[in-house]
């Protein structure tokens, strides 16, 4: 289980296992073709947030790995990064402020703001591979140590759903976390489709309340989300910045659709369930409360 290789950096040993030679290299490097950030050679497509770290000498892991390979990433403080024993590294490096490497909001002037490096443990003797961010168990070892379990959730889910991590993988990355981890992990699917759709449906799952995910209805050709008791849709955005009016429109219209079979149809913001979940929580609440979801649904008569 190895990560995808990322585009602009090759290893010093990559490029010798080629057949490329040093007076190659040394050529490509006075044409500006590309730089060195031992033990790498960096070209202008690599990623500027990734090279910063590292010519600090790290990898990025957890979460900032986790959103190279493509994987939904909850918010979260910090910029995640791993290193090697042997590297010593200044007391103050903890005190660094960097760029993120996840996708995230930016400040009025375009740019992402800063964030203080989280630095993982245990360190290696030495790195395992050759690729810029480390094996993919261990980003997901790191993250179920780290993150709160709803958000450890949202990566383990999105690697299953991606089919990069097997059910075998997940049982041997679940066998090297402690009991308490390993066992609030152990109800991670394959069928989430948004890392949203994952934190809503584990919030209901803990209250005991029946939710299924992914529902298909014989008379529509797209899958709910999720179903919440009988009659109760939720529709998770997974989308932290959207403006698709087509979209929209589309959605606009399934929803009427459903309330017109006799299902309450609710759809969630990422905004709202990643940034404002206490006040959505809140509402959830009372909806739940009302009990209206454990009903069948009840057709409403078709207008004539």
């Amino acid at each position: 289980m190895t990560c995808r290789k990322i585009d602009g950096i090759t290893h010093q040993r990559t490029l010798r296992e080629r057949g490329v030679t040093r007076v190659a290299i040394q050529e490509r490097t006075a044409r500006g073709e590309h730089r060195t950030v031992r033990p790498w050679y960096v070209t202008a497509a690599a990623p500027p947030e990734l090279v910063a770290l590292l010519e600090l000498g790290l990898r990025p892991t957890c979460l900032d790995a986790a959103s190279l390979l493509g994987f939904w990433t909850p918010p979260h403080t910090g910029v995640h990064a791993y290193r090697p024993r042997m590297l010593r590294l200044p007391p103050e490096l903890e005190e660094t402020m960097v760029l993120p490497l996840r996708r995230g909001r930016r400040s009025g002037n375009g740019e992402k703001p800063l964030q203080r490096l989280v630095l993982h443990g245990p360190e290696l003797r030495a790195w395992s591979d050759d690729d810029p961010v480390p094996d993919l168990s261990l980003v997901l070892e790191h993250a179920a140590r780290c993150l709160p379990t709803v958000k450890a959730a949202v990566l383990f889910e999105s690697a299953l759903q991606r089919n990069v991590l097997s059910r075998a993988d997940l049982e041997l990355v679940l066998a090297r976390l402690p009991l308490r981890i390993r066992q609030s992990l152990s109800r991670v699917r394959n069928d989430a489709e948004s890392g949203t759709e994952t934190a809503v449906r584990w919030w209901l799952e803990s209250r005991g309340i029946a939710v299924r995910a992914q529902v298909r209805f014989p008379d529509d050709f797209r899958r709910m989300d999720l179903l919440v008791g009988r009659s109760w849709i939720i529709e998770c955005d997974s989308r932290q910045f959207h403006d698709d009016p087509l979209a929209s429109a589309a959605d606009r219209a399934r929803d009427l659709y459903l309330e017109s079979i006799g299902y309450r149809v609710t759809r969630l913001s990422w905004e709202q369930v990643f940034l404002h979940w206490a006040d959505t929580r809140g509402k959830l609440l009372r909806i739940l409360r009302r009990g209206d979801y454990r009903r069948e649904p009840r057709r409403r008569a078709e207008a004539g």
